[in-house]
């Protein structure tokens, strides 16, 4: 196990950002809210560096955007095994990226939701908790 310096031990991190214009994220970042419109224009996300964020989750919502003004999302050039970027182009689209410090990880689809309504809720269950 690496041991940190004292000022990476202080260091307070950074939990959430927004973004409305191309740029990267921030390491420390955990929870990414974008938009684009027409105002913003397309533009494109940067993950950090894959090994600075090894062990680290980033949570990117995409609050607005539309197929003419989509949000990628993308690595530094420095992924292994890179699968392609991923391009937020509805409201609600939203991915999880984790870093093993040499391959960004996808941990979930973009999703895309379509028509008038916002995104189905899951009915509240009764059924019992099973036994284990």
């Amino acid at each position: 196990m690496l041991e940190k310096t004292f000022s990476e031990q202080q260091e307070v991190p950074q939990k959430e950002a927004h973004f409305l214009a191309a740029g990267q994220i921030n390491v420390r970042t955990q929870r990414i809210r974008c938009e684009a419109n027409a105002t913003t224009g397309a533009y494109t996300l940067t993950l950090p560096r894959v090994a600075e964020a090894q062990g680290r989750r980033y949570y990117i919502v995409c609050r607005d955007a539309d197929a003419v003004n989509a949000i990628t999302v993308t690595h530094d050039n420095d992924s292994e095994c890179w699968e392609g970027d991923v391009t937020l182009n509805g409201k609600c689209d939203r991915a999880i990226f984790e870093s093993d410090g040499h391959c960004w990880f996808r941990c979930c689809e973009t999703l895309t939701f379509t028509g008038t309504t916002e995104p189905p809720t899951s009915a509240p269950t009764t059924a019992a908790p099973e036994q284990v």
